[in-house]
């Protein structure tokens, strides 16, 4: 059993409350603030690893003592920023999960894979750091028991919701995480070729590039067949 598997459920109502529990903010003293997010930018231009303690002290205007009163070790701090970093995700995608599903059952599941697709490109432009962080430390190593249930909690509704989808037969039957990783993979590169190219993620490439994925993981409906009246004979 996984770290969270009892807490889960196996709805995506269980797994979307548990996502909004999850995703409340922890409250840290201004000054573990100030360290977090310099240590969010540096992470994620450079890389965790690439990063020096000092580095963050000076971009927290800190002494590089007073990063070790509030993180004992670099692999604390990074967890600490990440644990942030994944909960203002959270928070960006549990509504996508608390909403009641519109009309029918087929149009409800491909109104939130859009939903979810538009949110997460939302959350990438208004937390570039955050976003940039996440794409790059995915699982890293320095992920503690915590950061490790916090990771399994944001996916409970996702993994639930591709499962409804594809026990009513509306999504394609691939495993679970591989589906998530062919989305998310999509999604970062997208928001990649936007920064390349320097233009925003305007409302009509976030539509068309999420209606060209949802065909790539939806079943296609079965072709609506006729009959003439030779065939009826």
């Amino acid at each position: 059993m996984t770290v969270d598997q009892a807490d889960q459920g196996g709805d995506s109502a269980t797994g979307a409350a548990l996502v909004a529990r999850a995703a409340a903010p922890s409250s840290l003293p201004d000054r573990a603030a100030r360290i977090v997010d310099a240590a969010l930018v540096l992470f994620a231009d450079k890389g965790f690893d690439a990063t020096a303690i000092p580095e963050i002290a000076a971009a927290a205007g800190v002494g590089t003592g007073t990063i070790y009163r509030y993180f004992e070790t670099k692999d604390a701090l990074g967890n600490a920023v990440w644990q942030q970093a994944k909960r203002a995700l959270m928070e960006a995608v549990a509504p996508v999960f608390l909403a009641p599903p519109e009309g029918a059952p087929a149009a409800a599941c491909r109104t939130r894979f859009m939903a979810l697709w538009t949110a997460v490109l939302a959350f990438a432009e208004a937390a570039p750091a955050a976003f940039r962080f996440l794409e790059f430390h995915h699982e890293p190593r320095f992920l503690d028991r915590q950061s490790l249930r916090l990771a399994e909690q944001s996916m409970a509704p996702l993994h639930a919701y591709i499962a409804e989808g594809q026990a009513r037969g509306y999504l394609a039957p691939l495993d679970p995480e591989v589906m998530t990783a062919l989305v998310w993979g999509a999604l970062t590169g997208l928001v990649r070729h936007a920064a390349l190219m320097n233009r925003p993620l305007d409302p009509a490439m976030v539509r068309d590039s999420g209606a060209t994925l949802w065909r790539a993981v939806v079943i296609p409906a079965p072709a609506a067949t006729t009959t003439t009246e030779g065939d009826a004979s």
